[in-house]
C-alpha cells in the first residue's frame, strides 16, 4: 500500500534538503496542502452556478 501523499511529499522534501528535520518538513507540506485545498475550494465555488 502506498504512503499518503503528505508522507510521500514530506519524505521527498527531506531528501531534497540537507538539514530539514521531519517535523519541520511535515509542517511545511501540511501548510502547502491546506493552502492548495483552500484555493481549490474557492476556485470551484467561483465556477459553480448560484
Amino acid at each position: 500500500m502506498a504512503d499518503h501523499p503528505l508522507i510521500q511529499f514530506t519524505n521527498e522534501l527531506m531528501r531534497l534538503t540537507d538539514n530539514l528535520d521531519e517535523s519541520t518538513a511535515a509542517d511545511f507540506v501540511q501548510r502547502v496542502y491546506d493552502a492548495g485545498r483552500e484555493a481549490g475550494m474557492k476556485e470551484k465555488a467561483r465556477e459553480s452556478p448560484p
